[in-house]
């Protein structure tokens, strides 16, 4: 595969407020910033695959590893896209995970519209990278477990009739 494809810098980013966020993975690979736009649920997905590979590879880390590069990220790429699909291997040559993204949009399946190898350090930086953005999302109701937002929350384990916003009253007879 070669050099060419490693990663010198990746990033996940969370844009917007709480429930009406958009995610994207920046990366740069040859000096050029890639951003990789996806679903809360793919980038949570990906931070536990890398998780569990990590896991599954033996304890030998490479003594090129080290902490990612201080390059800048170019936030208005053109480079950018949605994944649709995406893979995840490992590079045993090289001792570096790889990560192919295709696009949704994109005309062949076949064709990926990003790849990037990256070390076991930059690998677990970005699992718990994931990890930290999926939890900074919206408390969820300990009842139902849906997402709750700014507005009352009509929870549906209470039939629609409880809500999170009130507090009890003692002027509530009992039945």
């Amino acid at each position: 595969m070669g050099g060419d494809l490693d990663a010198e810098r990746m990033q996940i980013e969370a844009l917007g407020e709480p429930g009406d966020r958009r995610f994207r993975l920046l990366s740069i690979v040859n000096g050029q910033t890639f951003a990789v736009w996806m679903e809360k649920q793919q980038l949570q997905a990906l931070g536990l695959a890398l998780e569990q590979m990590l896991e599954r590879l033996p304890d030998a880390e490479s003594p090129l590893s080290g902490a990612s590069s201080i390059a800048e990220f170019d936030r208005e790429t053109r480079k950018q896209f949605r994944v649709g699909r995406m893979e995840l291997g490992y590079d045993d040559d090289e001792d570096r995970i790889v990560v192919v993204a295709h696009d949704l949009n994109g005309q062949e399946e076949a064709d990926a519209a990003f790849a990037c190898r990256m070390t076991r350090a930059q690998a677990r930086e970005l699992s718990i990278e994931a990890a930290a953005v999926v939890a900074a999302g919206r408390p969820r109701c300990t009842m139902c477990g849906e997402p709750m937002g700014p507005e009352p929350h009509v929870c549906p384990q209470q039939n629609g009739h409880y809500r999170h916003d009130l507090e009890p009253t003692d002027d509530v007879e009992e039945v």
